[in-house]
């Protein structure tokens, strides 16, 4: 769908969009739960958008990444996590694009999304759900401080051409279970990435 002046509608059926669900935390970070979390927090919104407007409105919940006019790169994306979290970055930029958010008080949890150009046109043009899962746990390994990573599940595709990628990493600081949605749109590859303790 193409964007109209000054405001951008996204994709009626996106390749990441999965239903929206509120994830409600409760007052103890005590009782979180690790299946919980992940569970909730993978079914989040995250869906490319067209570029070439800024949004009149957005959510009051929604994260809007819209590319301004010196931007080398033309990609947008919207991501609608629970109002629970707060967006932040990291100190060392990795990616064209990324946004990481976490709860203020809850350590563990986190949410995080990546955007990098690419010269393919399709996620099945890298391979299949095995092979790029090989490959994220080749690169996960291969991480400082990581000495094992595992899948947790099997790798898969959904019916919009995403993959669903769930696995282990144990490491120095601990076993972290990470839940990622990789999927690639107008030659950019977009990345979700869910991680939570794997302890809970």
């Amino acid at each position: 769908m193409r964007a109209e002046a000054f405001h951008v509608q996204p994709p009626t059926t996106s390749p990441l969009q999965s239903t929206e669900q509120k994830l409600q935390l409760p007052e103890s970070a005590k009782s979180l739960s690790r299946r919980k979390i992940v569970g909730q927090l993978a079914s989040l919104v995250l869906c490319p958008i067209v570029a070439g407007a800024t949004p009149a409105v957005a959510s009051d919940e929604a994260y809007v990444r819209t590319p301004s006019p010196n931007d080398k790169f033309k990609f947008s994306y919207t991501v609608t996590p629970s109002p629970s979290f707060e967006p932040g970055n990291k100190p060392l930029k990795t990616h064209l694009d990324e946004i990481n958010f976490s709860i203020p008080d809850v350590r563990g949890y986190t949410l995080g999304v990546t955007v990098d150009p690419v010269r393919i046109s399709s996620i099945k043009d890298f391979g299949t759900p095995e092979e790029v899962a090989a490959r994220v746990v080749t690169a996960e390994v291969n991480r400082d401080g990581v000495f094992e990573v595992t899948l947790a599940k099997d790798p898969v595709e959904d019916s919009a051409g995403c993959y669903d990628i769930e696995y282990i990493s144990d490491g120095k600081r601990g076993k972290k279970r990470f839940a990622t949605r990789i999927y690639i749109q107008d030659g950019f590859l977009y990345v979700l990435t869910v991680q939570s303790k794997e302890a809970e």
